[in-house]
């Protein structure tokens, strides 16, 4: 994997965090910068750094905080107890700023603890090449560099350079540390020649600095005559690399191994780093919830990125990069890193597990798989490993011609997380899609679930410019996408807090084009599916040389970004349907609004039912309430206003709405009671037989309806149905499927359908808004 950032101290630097393989047929030999850099290499070299600067400070995730991490590369090398441990580099007893003097430490297994990348390093080490073998250790040539070191004895690989030796004490995972001449406590930069050949004095002298031109760490046997090198020994979770300057690309190759044992080559082809952080995880960055993989890009301020928009994060590095391919005896010792830095357990599997999904469900906040609109629900499943997964909720329920399950679709919604162990898994859904809209309502909408295995990101921070891109290919299993298949998205986008990331922010969709910078990949983004294959040269970005302007979307498309590129296995997906059904609701509120035409004022709640409790009521309820529950006392011939108030309080839109009201007993209908405020065209009759009214948001004059009706079968909205008529099934309180008997309608029926199809009463969602959320229907009885 890569990161790469620029960083500036006395000199424009930039951090690189990757790993890669070296484009060629050169053998590999032993383990370190010949590794890297073998005979015939192609590009340019940068040296290794062991540095007190920090890269990426605070946008680390660390255990609960933030925190940076550090300019140093701390090697780890496998070893048996008896087993040599052969050192040596260009730095080692070359002397340094003041009094200080290049070294090389060890440390025996378990010493060295701490978050990755901010490792505790005790202040005395097991083993120091210049005081213990002074003199030894210190490699003077290009030649000596190719051959590794000498055997023990000296007597065997005289080309080699002559090693410092330590005889591992048991078996397990040593620290080893280079410094350069500056010492173990330096910032220094450092005169960098970044040449492959080594023919530049300041490769060997004190100019290195804070960096190391060429070390290497070799294990072989206790036989002091053997020249045979245990490859696949060397790794490190994160390496400091340093060129000094732009138009200096790498070219080489690494072997990365994710926690749950998948193996992979990764090869630089041509990448521009200038300083380099290289390392790999599970989740690349965090989205701004902290935990979710973010799985685009980051934008930030500067070579460190810092104040990354969106207030997404970074994770830690994660797991071990290794220089060959990687000797399993190793694996049952090496300590897992989780994506905040914190450890895990100890061992990767030699043989990756597959994948698998069972029992996956969705339970809907209604019933079974069915979902209120912008209520959601729950999917529950179990997976036999832990990783990353992914559940793409599809909008496009039609499949007659294919269902679109584009995680980064708008209108679909994507839930990603992380999953620390096998087992049973519980994911929330809110109810809306990526853009935070609710999922309309419909059936079956197709859920998309699938479970990562052997997960790496590779980051690029701060890295300008990629000739050619960095092919990824996986070693020791079959990738269903293919085993060169990786992943990237560099188009603007929306976080999970709704900050939506890229330039311009509000003139183009989200996700209809590439975030700033000269020359971004083309295309913007690898199928969001399938992927694209790392041997092509899609994901090359930025220009030949230059563009670091450390300013952000005024330099190359790397510049002053956290450029994520991945890969994994996915499960093969399981499906899942689920409906979205409305959450409409109406409330209903019957108050008595006049007497004998002298209206009610005021509101009173004397019924203590909690309908009128609804916030979303027009203010103030003395207007959009007005009336009592009772009316006093009344006498025959009496004429009372009956008004029922209603309010769209639900989620959603209340759609085929028919009320219906019975007159009281020992009453009968007022058949022309707003005859005389109807307009002449009333029904078509001139304003008689006029005895109801409808409103719609008219809170402040109460007394006036927008709509009059007749109480004919006319066409209009309302009709009354006489006594002793069969009603609709509207005024059955018993059966609303049925209508009403004559019977049972004993002194008439006011029905009126205030929202016919297409017609809908919006929800409310604040007082009186939207306008047509709240409103009435009023007639007038007389007391027999």
């Amino acid at each position: 994997m890569c990161i790469f950032q620029r960083t500036r101290w006395l000199t424009s630097t930039f951090l690189l965090v990757c790993t890669t393989w070296h484009v060629g047929a050169f053998p590999s030999l032993a383990e370190g910068s010949r590794t890297l850099y073998p005979s015939g290499a192609l590009g340019n070299r940068a040296n290794a750094e062991w540095r007190t600067n920090q890269y990426g400070s605070p946008n680390f995730v660390t255990g609960g905080g933030f925190g940076g991490v550090l300019r140093r590369t701390l090697f780890k090398v496998y070893a048996k107890a008896g087993e040599n441990i052969l050192v040596g580099s260009t730095a080692n007893g070359v002397a340094g700023d003041g009094s200080a003097v290049g070294s090389i430490l060890i440390y025996n297994p378990n010493r060295v603890s701490g978050f990755i990348g901010n490792e505790s390093i005790p202040g005395t080490p097991d083993f120091n090449c210049n005081t213990d073998q002074p003199g030894n250790g210190t490699m003077i040539s290009r030649a000596e560099e190719l051959a590794g070191p000498e055997s023990v004895d000296g007597l065997n690989n005289l080309a080699g350079y002559t090693p410092c030796t330590y005889t591992a004490p048991v078996e397990g995972i040593y620290d080893v540390i280079f410094t350069g001449p500056d010492g173990f406590n330096t910032s220094s930069n450092g005169t960098v020649a970044a040449d492959v050949a080594l023919s530049n004095p300041n490769n060997f002298n004190g100019n290195q600095g804070g960096t190391i031109a060429g070390w290497d760490v070799t294990v072989r046997s206790n036989d002091p005559s053997s020249t045979t090198d245990f490859e696949g020994r060397l790794f490190a979770y994160y390496f400091a690399f340093f060129t000094g300057g732009n138009g200096r690309p790498l070219f080489y190759t690494t072997y990365p191994i994710t926690n749950d044992g998948y193996r992979y080559s990764n090869e630089l082809r041509g990448l521009d780093p200038n300083g380099a952080l290289f390392y790999g995880n599970q989740v690349g960055f965090f989205d701004s919830d902290g935990q979710t993989p973010l799985y685009h890009d980051v934008i930030g301020d500067g070579f460190q990125i810092n104040n990354p928009e969106g207030g997404v994060r970074f994770s830690r590095p994660q797991f071990p990069i290794f220089f060959n391919p990687v000797d399993t005896d190793a694996l049952p010792f090496i300590q897992t890193y989780n994506p905040d830095g914190t450890t895990g357990s100890i061992g990767i599997p030699s043989i990756p597990a597959p994948p698998n999904i069972s029992a996956p469900v969705f339970v809907g906040n209604s019933s079974g798989n069915s979902s209120f609109l912008g209520g959601g629900g729950t999917f529950t499943f179990s997976t036999s490993i832990a990783g990353n997964y992914q559940i793409i909720i599809s909008s496009d329920n039609d499949p007659s011609d294919g269902t679109n399950f584009d995680p980064t679709d708008p209108t679909n919604r994507v839930l990603r997380g992380t999953l620390d162990t096998p087992g049973a898994a519980t994911v929330s859904w809110n109810g809306k899609d990526n853009a935070g809209n609710d999922f309309p309502v419909g059936d079956d909408y197709p859920v998309r679930l699938t479970v990562h295995a052997g997960e790496y990101h590779f980051p690029f921070l701060d890295a300008e410019n990629d000739a050619q891109g960095s092919t990824i290919t996986l070693l020791n299993a079959v990738n269903p996408l293919g085993n060169t298949t990786a992943f990237y998205d560099d188009r603007t986008y929306r976080t999970l807090n709704g900050t939506t990331v890229g330039i311009p922010p509000q003139t183009l969709p989200v996700g209809s084009t590439a975030l700033c910078g000269i020359n971004p990949p083309s295309p913007t983004f690898s199928d969001p599916l399938n992927g694209f294959s790392t041997t092509s040269f899609d994901r090359a970005f930025g220009q030949t040389s230059g563009g670091n302007t450390n300013t952000k979307c005024t330099g190359s498309f790397g510049d002053t970004k956290g450029l994520d590129l991945w890969t994994y296995l996915p499960t093969s997906p399981s499906f899942i349907p689920l409906n979205v059904i409305s959450n409409s609701q109406l409330l209903l509120v019957k108050r008595i609004t006049a007497v004998n035409g002298v209206d009610i004022s005021g509101f009173d709640n004397n019924d203590g039912r909690t309908e009128d409790d609804n916030a979303n009521w027009p203010t103030p309820k003395s207007t959009s309430l007005r009336g009592s529950t009772s009316s006093g006392i009344i006498a025959p011939g009496d004429e009372v206003e009956f008004t029922i108030y209603f309010l769209s309080a639900g989620d959603s839109d209340v759609t085929n709405v028919r009320l219906c009201d019975l007159v009281p007993d020992n009453m009968t209908l007022t058949a022309d009671a707003f005859a005389s405020l109807a307009p002449l065209d009333a029904g078509g009759l001139g304003g008689t037989d006029v005895g109801i009214a409808l409103g719609f948001n008219t809170t402040s004059v109460p007394s006036t309806p927008s709509v009059y009706l007749t109480n004919l079968a006319d066409g209009d909205r309302g009709q009354f149905f006489s006594p002793n008529t069969e009603a609709p099934a509207a005024c059955n309180e018993n059966n609303f499927s049925v209508p009403l008997p004559a019977l049972e309608n004993l002194r008439g029926a006011v029905v009126v359908d205030v929202a016919t199809s297409p017609d809908v009463i919006p929800n409310a969602t604040n007082p009186g808004d939207p306008a047509n959320s709240y409103g009435f229907i009023r007639f007038r009885a007389i007391v027999d």
